[in-house]
This record gives C-alpha cells, sequence and structure tokens, in this order.
C-alpha cells in the first residue's frame, strides 16, 4: 500500500491534456511479461485443481475482496505496471508482494489477533530521454495492526517503509522513507461490497544527498463491488499532495477482476493521471494472486 491537506483539493482540479505513445520496442516487453503472469496464473489453477481432488468436501466459496481488503493479507502477487510518462518517458515494473500474519498473541479488546508485514520487491525498466535502464528498484516493507474490527467496519493503522535498494538512480529515489498510513474500511451487504480510504503519508529521513526530499499525502477512496461469484469492479481515486513543491494531482482508475479458481485470480486495472503535479500520461497494471 502506497505512497490530506484541507488546501489541496483546491490545488488539484485541473485537468491537463494527455498525450498516448509507447514506444515500439516496449510492446515485446510488456506482452512476454503478461504471458508471464498468465502462465503463472495457469499453472497456479492446475496445482490447486490436483490438490482439490484429494477433498471429499466442496471448497467455500472463493473471497474475491482479499487482495483489495487491507485487514486481511494475501500469499502472494505478481503485478506487471507499466505507466507513460511525461516527456517521452516511460516505465515498467514487474512486482513482487508477499504478505505475512505474524505476533498472533498481539491483540487488544475488540481488535483483531496479530499483525500483517507486507513486501514490496520491485523490478524496473525506466526509459527517459536516451537512457533505458532495468534493475532493482527500491524495496517497501509494511506493518498494519487492526486495534478495531466490528461486523461492518475495521481500522488498519501501521506505517510503510522504502529502502533505497535501487541499482541506479533511474530506478529509485534514493532515499530511506517512512510513511505512517491509517485505512478504515466499511463493509456492505455481508461482505459483497466493501469501501475503504488509505490515508499515508511519505517522508524522507535519510538517503543520498544529491537526491531529492520526498514529503507527500496520499488519501485513496476505494470502493469494491461483486459482480458475481467470481466478478468483481473496483473503481478509486488516488489523490496526491505534494508539500515541497505545493501541488496536488490524482489517478484515478476501474479495476476488473476474476477469480481463476479456488484462491488464484487475476485482475486488470487501467489508470489516468491527472491534475498540475501528475507526472504521466496514463497506467495500465495487470496482477496474478492468490489468496490465503
Amino acid at each position: 500500500m502506497r505512497a490530506m491537506s484541507p488546501a489541496f483539493i483546491k490545488q488539484i482540479m485541473r485537468i491537463e491534456p494527455y498525450r498516448f505513445s509507447i514506444e515500439p520496442s516496449l510492446w515485446t516487453s510488456f506482452i512476454l511479461r503478461l504471458f508471464l503472469l498468465l502462465g503463472l496464473c495457469l499453472c497456479s489453477r492446475n496445482v490447486y485443481s490436483q490438490s482439490s481432488d484429494t477433498q471429499t468436501t466442496a471448497a467455500p466459496p472463493p473471497e474475491i475482496h482479499v487482495e483489495d481488503d487491507p485487514t486481511k493479507p494475501i500469499l502472494f502477487s505478481i503485478r506487471n505496471e507499466y505507466r507513460n510518462l511525461k516527456g517521452g518517458a516511460w516505465a515498467d515494473t514487474l512486482l513482487l508482494r508477499v504478505d505475512k500474519l505474524s505476533f498472533r498473541n498481539v491483540k487488544n479488546k475488540g481488535g483483531a489477533k496479530g499483525i500483517i508485514f507486507r513486501l514490496d520487491i520491485p523490478l524496473n525498466t525506466v526509459h527517459r530521454g536516451s537512457t533505458t535502464k532495468f534493475g532493482l528498484g527500491d524495496v517497501y516493507g509494511q506493518a498494519l495492526y487492526i486495534p478495531h474490527v466490528r461486523r461492518g467496519f475495521a481500522l488498519a493503522v501501521g506505517s510503510g517503509i522504502v529502502l533505497p535498494t535501487a541499482t541506479n538512480d533511474l530506478l529509485g529515489q534514493g532515499k530511506v522513507i517512512v510513511a505512517p498510513a491509517v485505512v478504515p474500511v466499511w463493509f456492505f451487504s455481508k461482505r459483497q461490497r466493501l469501501a475503504l480510504v488509505r490515508f499515508q503519508n511519505f517522508v524522507s529521513v535519510a538517503g543520498k544527498k544529491h537526491r531529492p526530499n520526498v514529503n507527500f499525502f496520499v488519501a485513496d477512496p476505494t470502493v469494491v463491488h461483486r459482480l458475481s461469484k467470481k466478478w468483481w469492479i473496483t473503481a478509486n481515486t488516488e489523490f496526491k499532495w505534494d508539500w515541497r513543491t505545493k501541488r496536488g494531482s490524482g489517478i484515478s482508475g476501474v479495476q476488473i477482476g476474476r477469480m481463476v479458481q479456488g484462491k488464484v485470480g487475476f485482475w486488470l486495472k487501467p489508470e489516468i493521471p491527472w491534475g498540475r503535479g501528475r507526472q504521466g500520461d496514463f497506467t495500465v497494471k495487470f496482477t496474478v494472486f492468490r489468496v490465503r
């Protein structure tokens, strides 16, 4: 979970025109990664099917919201994310995400058990000007605790941390960044729908002196709606306010997802950035995931 001042809403209302262009050489990389993710999805499905044949009872209905619900850890996900940036630049990320529930004895009255840890490991390809670089990006770690949970509401609190592990300056920010977060979640219609808002502030505390400091705030309202037993749709708009530049921006998207079989699913999400502080023209994300 990534990277609201009362003043930022007024700053982000001007929408600029978009330019749409993808370098031909990128299509090969994108298509290969897409087939890789689809192959992993099918392999996971086959493994699950073989293990399910030995069971004498039917599996419970899949929980299609788990990948979007920050109060529940996933087993893993693999995401490919393409971003068309300004000035003819582009970036492509292959992201491995792993969640783990630990410290199960940690619990307060009215809260959930344990702490949810998350690790994001990105492999980035960035093109800017005449330069293209590929390598490890900045690793993101996160810990969330749920001190309050009810039938229709849960509250998650915690923090993320970004480590400057990128193998090249183009591939990361070069800073140690802490990112405290608060995420209220509302459940409706027996968890057939949910709504959440992620509030998170990213601020650099150490790192390379020649790299610019980081300090921005994110508010990300999200709505998830179940279309059928296996299909769902998600809509969100992430608002961002940069405290350093005093500029706001947003990125809006619609996600379509499907559970393939059992606990394996995938989703596709196009996004459009907007506002004065936007860094790109459009984004496309594709993810294969396995819930616990």
